[in-house]
């Protein structure tokens, strides 16, 4: 490689990176301190001019190999002066960083006798003490970068001279130091040096102007600088972001971003120029750097659309062409950041680039990251994950470390989700979280290992796991509690479980249960309640079905004079918590209308799509109705262009549910370029929420054909509904016991279809055709019908009287109404409607009348069914 690409590579960004450990660099250059040559060479410095400086540098930057490097030091030492050893560790450095993390050579460098030599020569300059700091710092940053660790000689009196010179360091002399101490580690990170360089940054903040200087300060004091320093320190890089447009290093900005994160800051204002920035240098960045912004952005809980669509697009651009000449250690990092978004080609592809490229040893942040990857990926390759169980064999036995911890959690997670069914492994993977949960206190790790337990093959917990959760009771969150709470209703819905481990797990429970509600008494804000809720909620989908609910609707009962101090994104998560506990509660319902009309101007897109939802879902109008379904739709059509595709589409079934859907939003929705910008959504969405997004945008389209026919809007979900029919649906027990008795009430199995398709495809459980005197008429011969096997409309044989009656009978389960009442949900109302737009008789049998104590015998089914079907006919 030339002068002029190596001058260019070492200014650029598209430098292989690595996952950098800890790892110890030894030398042997201290035991050769008494070699004269050496000392004479290092003392004594013959002049040499500026063209000789010159050429020694451009030799130094024309090499491609560390031995080369090491050998000229050797050959030249006489004429080297200290700016040449910086220049030569540089080199040294920047070579390597070239080259894939699993073809680089660090270790060799550090144990090389040529570089001890050079870390004497160095060490001779600095114990000379004609060095001035830029020489000190220089060196160390140099050697840091190498990885020489703490215990090296020649680091440790670096770091002393820029201990004792921090105070007169210039801003780029101390920028460089606090990146030293980074690469170092957590000894010297964490030493009462940061306090004086925290120090010096609050004094001289003003004069920092370069944002790469100061993105290495920001980054370096993050974890321990004051509330107060982080607002100042917030505030200057936002002074500089406005004038970064000409920087194109994105590895400057991206401190600023990881320092946020660790200061768990989610400041707006600051993010939404960060991923401008980024969207403009997007060819710049390469598949780590992305990687790290977006692990930055999601733990910051920031979402930007067009960001994300950027990396996607630059992802899919930097896809190799060839398996093998793609370097081993990016393959977790792609995986991460585009297997979860990528169509299904490319995940294909993905796998199989990991299947065949993967090395047979990897670090444990990087088995982490292709664990995390694989999961959100829904990886079913079973090579794929056999490979990937092998690359965990040797942490699964490394359990007293807590960073050992990482890697045996996540793979439990991820066999787990991915169906992987290696009996053997799995009951490793089980011993193994059974020893972590003994030998750990830390609250987070237990309850993830018992979730985790619980979903493993093994079907009980063991006592020692049960007795370690009684004793941490009272330090778990809810968070916590939430994921103790889903894994025990795991257990025991299991019949495998032992009758003995099944008491066992009753009397947890009830403790668990206990703990959640001494603790929610003592909430006091909406916040806290919101908080609590949600992060019990989130680890325990189903916690709605327990003793919660009751606690929560009791504290909102309470606290309703409060409303007025709540916030946009308040009102929308008190609409999530109703949504998700299914409880009808006038009052509650009526006060959140109130306050979401008095705040709609606090409300964003997303918070008023949670609001209308709960109203949605609930089937309920407020006393108000008018006046608030009005000020909704208004707000909805004025922000109609700024609202995001996916949340346009659940707004307008939200709408539909509640039949107040306006024609601005049917034109909206149903314009080729809005569908073309959701379809474009719905390729970078998870396979769950694309689908849940389509079948959405489904039933809206079958709502304004039903509902709207004005709006003269055509049926174009036909194929999409053909193949979603391909799936037949089986009877549950008490749909079966409902179709025997209905069949021997109608007098024979030809007088009743079950599980039957309706038009615009709405799935009606028994289906019969009845005259006016309340006779059977054969299905066979009226009224057409979709054929299952043949994935087409059947045509009747006769024509249905006009006097006779299509009736749809339909088994109302508890998940059909709200909890605490006898009203249908608003997709079940919405549905009835819809059937009987398309000429049915509806006929629905709520299980709280099927299940009661008045229909214990056969016989009163009968009765029961005579008077449903009679009423239904007008008999």
């Amino acid at each position: 490689m030339n002068r002029a690409v190596r001058v260019l590579v070492s200014q650029s960004r598209y430098l292989l990176p690595s996952f950098r450990g800890s790892t110890p660099f030894r030398t042997a250059y201290s035991s050769q301190r008494g070699h004269h040559g050496v000392r004479y060479l290092c003392l004594a410095r013959p002049h040499t001019t500026t063209e000789e400086k010159d050429s020694l540098i451009e030799q130094i930057e024309s090499f491609e190999d560390h031995t080369e490097i090491l050998n000229f030091i050797h050959n030249n030492q006489g004429s080297f002066t200290p700016a040449h050893f910086s220049k030569a560790l540089d080199a040294l450095w920047l070579i390597q960083s070239q080259k894939d993390k699993y073809h680089q050579s660090f270790d060799v460098i550090g144990k090389s006798p040529l570089f001890g030599k050079v870390c004497e020569m160095i060490l001779q300059q600095l114990e000379g003490g004609k060095v001035d700091n830029d020489f000190v710092i220089s060196n160390l940053y140099a050697l840091s970068r190498l990885g020489l660790d703490s215990s090296n000689l020649l680091s440790q009196q670096l770091f002393l001279k820029g201990c004792r010179s921090v105070g007169d360091l210039d801003i780029p002399q101390l920028s460089k130091f606090v990146a030293t101490l980074r690469y170092v580690g957590p000894m010297y990170y964490r030493s009462p040096i940061m306090a004086e360089v925290i120090e010096i940054v609050r004094h001289r903040l003003s004069d920092i102007t370069h944002i790469r200087e100061f993105s290495q300060l920001m980054i370096g004091m993050a974890r321990l600088s004051s509330p107060d320093l982080n607002q100042q320190l917030v505030e200057k890089a936002m002074e500089l972001m406005v004038h970064c447009e000409d920087d194109r290093n994105p590895n400057n900005v991206g401190r600023i971003l990881r320092a946020l994160n660790i200061m768990k800051m989610k400041h707006r204002k600051l993010l939404e120029m960060i991923s401008r920035y980024f969207l403009a240098v997007l060819d710049e960045l390469d598949i780590h750097t992305i990687f790290r912004i977006k692990d930055a952005l999601k733990d910051l809980n920031y979402y930007n659309r067009a960001l994300e669509e950027g990396f996607r697009g630059r992802l899919l651009f930097l896809m190799p062409d060839s398996h093998d000449s793609f370097p081993k250690s990016m393959i977790p990092c792609l995986l991460w950041c585009l297997g979860p978004v990528a169509p299904t080609v490319v995940k294909r592809n993905l796998e199989t680039l990991a299947l065949y490229q993967l090395p047979d040893n990897i670090q444990e942040t990087e088995l982490v990251t292709l664990l995390q990857a694989l999961e959100a990926m829904g990886c079913r390759n079973p090579n794929l994950l056999q490979k990937v169980a092998k690359l965990v064999q040797p942490h699964i036995h490394v359990r007293h470390e807590h960073m050992k911890l990482r890697p045996v959690l996540q793979s439990a997670k991820t066999f787990i989700a991915t169906g992987y069914d290696d009996q053997a492994f799995l009951s490793q993977l089980r011993y193994a979280l059974i020893s972590i949960v003994g030998t750990t206190f830390k609250p987070p790790v237990v309850a993830e290992c018992v979730n985790c337990l619980a979903q493993l093959p093994g079907g009980r917990l063991e006592d020692a796991v049960v007795k370690k959760i009684h004793t941490m009771l009272p330090q778990l969150s809810f968070a916590e509690l939430g994921l103790i709470t889903q894994s025990l209703r795991t257990l025991t819905s299991n019949t495998t479980v032992q009758k003995t481990n099944q008491r066992e797990l009753s009397d947890l429970f009830r403790n668990v249960n206990a703990t959640v509600i001494e603790r929610l008494h003592n909430v006091t804000t909406f916040r806290t309640l919101h908080k609590v809720v949600l992060s019990y909620y989130v680890e325990s989908p189903a916690w709605t079905a327990t003793f919660l609910i009751d606690e929560i609707i009791k504290w909102y009962e309470r606290n309703l004079g409060e409303v007025d101090r709540l916030t946009g994104i308040n009102l929308a998560t008190w609409a999530m918590v109703m949504s998700r506990t299914r409880v009808q509660h006038g009052l509650i319902l009526d006060t959140l209308a109130n306050a979401t009309i008095r705040k709609m101007h606090t409300l964003q897109n997303d918070h008023l799509l949670t609001v209308l939802s709960v109203f949605g879902f609930l089937n309920y109008s407020p006393t108000n109705a008018e006046e608030f379904f009005g000020v909704c739709v208004d707000t909805v059509v004025k922000k109609l262009w700024t609202i995001s595709p996916h949340v346009l589409v659940r707004l307008a079934y939200s709408l539909a549910q509640l039949q107040q859907l306006p024609v601005e939003i049917v034109k909206k929705i149903f314009q080729v370029k809005f569908l073309e910008q959701l379809d474009t959504y719905l390729e970078r969405s998870k396979d769950h929420h694309n689908a849940q997004l389509r079948d959405t945008l489904m039933r809206v389209n079958r709502a304004v054909v039903l509902e709207y026919p004005e709006y003269d809007i055509p049926w174009f979900h036909g194929q999409y509904c053909t193949e979603v029919a391909k799936k037949v649906p089986v009877l549950d027990g008490v749909e079966k016991q409902v179709q025997e008795v209905l069949t021997d009430f109608l007098g024979g199995p030809e007088f009743v279809r079950s599980k039957v398709i309706s038009p615009y495809f709405q799935t009606i459980d028994f289906e019969c055709y009845l005259t006016e005197e309340g006779s059977a008429l054969p299905c066979v011969e009226y009224g057409d019908f979709w054929n299952r096997a043949e994935g087409c409309w059947q045509k009747a044989t006769k024509p249905l009287p006009t006097t006779a009656h299509r009736v749809a009978v339909d088994y109302q389960d508890a998940r059909d109404f709200c909890r605490n009442s006898q009203h249908l949900l608003g997709h079940v109302a919405m549905r009835k409607r819809h059937l009987e737009i398309l000429g049915y008789t509806v006929v629905q049998i709520p299980h709280f009348e099927w299940n009661s104590m008045k229909l214990a015998t056969e016989e009163s089914w009968k009765e029961y069914l005579e008077q449903k079907l009679s009423a239904a006919v007008g008999r």
